[in-house]
């Protein structure tokens, strides 16, 4: 068919009305559509989101968007801060462009910007920041992990005993530690110090700090997990401040990653795991303008969960999840109907002199299954016995005390309480007795010294007991595995793929079990003499 200049003139048309259209179009918060044109649906865009102002904020320039100038590559021997009011959690040898970034400036370049840009609109303003958590083919102890923190001394105290929120937007947009397009969840951590002087913590030049809790006066106030499926998401760190708090440091918490497997040099940057942070807020728990929904009492937890908002008088309520309105989802409960994968729930609540959007709440498969603690088990005198790690969506009443694990300390009678975000519990009584285990010592030689002279030339640790289970590795300076084994009686002679190795010190990591079943661990550095 032939085109006339006619038909190119009402095509021209027809596609100017309908950007016209579009861009006079508003966003319909309630129908699952972009109604826009922007890109973005219902509460996924900033003009169906609640605005309101926080007073009272602990930290000063929440949204770093105060700065004196555009971050540059200069590490922390030139100049701690990032931010007006926001400095380097920790030393480290890591430039400012990494952890500080502002759209308005035009030289914000560095890798992290280049390779995982963030979601825009931000949360706030043009600027946020980075925290850093890294990881190694092979496991090296924690307190010389490089992770990286931001830190604000607090213009008033946080006062012991009061009860405290952190709020923030927190998101992961890239996943380098798999190329599957895969996004880990991840934890933002929060540590307090009486002293402002404790920022940046740890070893000028070191390599790795690691946590702040390595480091005296330092203590975790509390953590979350975020699973931000590339997207910014909201979350909180509610705490009680055990002491007056005078500078806070946010960023990873203390666990070790697991390995992975990717880069043979394991330095290179598909090794980092990054995160981005925006719009802090921090207040007394009480003073905080955010709405909770909670877990109807009552909830079969054979079911699906019942959520319930905050209830207000003559007011409208719609629910979305993952920020998509659910049709027909108009009461103030909402009786969840997926609990497969990881969603977030909201509930926009209007009346006629306000507008409230609730904190997202997390619904996920339940780990309850996955937690296995025995009935009886015993612990050796001056030992802590892990029975039951940190899992994602689950938090464990011990004797009445909150914790994100089970470790035990001290013998007695305990009852652990397992629950999960859906509001569903196990109970599990168990009984810990102490043991004397000295009876069971492991001897580990400070040095050796290969040179073939037939004197001390292997490193081999020595029981004084039969051990039912044996595990020895040897790390070098960068967390690399050298050496491995599962033979008590076999030992290293300094070598690693046939060739010697240079002298230096090396870490071991060596796990054994007694007769009774009382797993022991023995870690530290021989130093290779040559």
């Amino acid at each position: 068919m032939k085109i006339s200049y006619k038909h190119i003139r009402l095509l021209l048309l027809c596609f100017f009305l309908i950007n016209c259209y579009r861009s006079i179009a508003q966003e319909i918060c309630n129908n699952g559509n972009d109604d826009d044109g922007n890109g973005l649906t219902d509460l996924q865009d900033p003009a169906c989101q609640c605005h309101f102002t926080v007073t009272g904020n602990f930290l000063l320039n929440g949204s770093f968007e105060l700065h004196d100038h555009c971050p540059v590559y200069h590490t922390y021997d030139k100049d701690y801060r990032i931010a007006d009011n926001w400095q380097y959690g920790t030393y480290t040898n890591i430039g400012e462009a990494v952890f500080y970034h502002n759209l308005t400036c035009f030289d914000d370049s560095a890798q992290v910007m280049l390779h995982m840009p963030p979601v825009l609109p931000l949360p706030g303003g043009n600027a946020f920041i980075s925290i850093q958590n890294n990881t190694y083919i092979t496991p090296i102890p924690e307190p010389q992990i490089p992770k990286s923190y931001v830190g604000q001394c607090l213009q008033s105290s946080l006062k012991k005993g009061i009860n405290y929120t952190l709020s923030f937007y927190a998101g992961r947009f890239k996943s380098w530690d798999n190329f599957t397009g895969k996004i880990f969840p991840f934890t933002i951590a929060l540590f307090g110090n009486a002293d402002c002087n404790a920022v940046p913590f740890g070893k000028i030049y070191a390599s790795g700090n690691g946590c702040p809790a390595n480091y005296n006066g330092w203590t975790l106030l509390g953590k979350t997990t975020v699973h931000s499926s590339g997207a910014w998401a909201q979350a909180k760190i509610s705490f009680t401040a055990p002491y007056d708090i005078n500078v806070i440091d946010i960023g990873p918490d203390c666990s070790v990653l697991p390995p992975i497997n990717d880069q043979a040099d394991s330095t290179t940057f598909f090794d980092y795991y990054n995160y981005y942070l925006d719009d802090l807020h921090l207040l007394p728990t009480k003073d905080f303008p955010f709405e909770y929904i909670q877990v109807k009492t009552g909830s079969d937890c054979k079911d699906f969960p019942v959520l319930q908002a905050p209830v207000f008088s003559n007011a409208k309520y719609q629910w979305f999840k993952d920020s998509v309105a659910i049709k027909d989802a108009t009461l103030n409960i909402y009786k969840v109907t997926d609990v497969t994968g990881i969603h977030y729930y909201n509930v926009l609540i209007t009346t006629t002199d306000k507008c409230i959007t609730s904190e997202p709440y997390l619904i996920t498969t339940s780990k309850l299954g996955d937690i296995k603690i025995p009935v009886d088990t015993g612990i050796c005198i001056n030992d802590t016995l892990l029975l039951s790690p940190a899992i994602t969506g689950i938090t464990y009443d011990i004797n009445g005390l909150t914790s994100d694990e089970v470790r035990i300390s001290t013998p007695g009678n305990y009852t652990i309480t397992a629950s999960d975000v859906n509001g569903c519990e196990r109970i599990f009584n168990i009984m810990i007795t102490q043991e004397n285990c000295t009876d069971c010592n492991i001897y580990v030689p400070a040095a050796f010294t290969p040179n073939g002279d037939g004197l001390n030339d292997v490193f081999k640790p020595k029981l004084n007991c039969y051990a039912s289970a044996f595990h020895c590795r040897i790390f070098n300076r960068w967390g690399k595995q050298i050496f491995e084994t599962s033979d008590i009686n076999k030992g290293w002679n300094g070598t690693y793929a046939g060739n010697k190795i240079q002298q230096g010190a090396y870490v071991y990591n060596i796990d054994y079990k007694t007769t009774r079943g009382i797993i022991k661990t023995a870690r530290g550095t021989v130093v290779l003499i040559r």
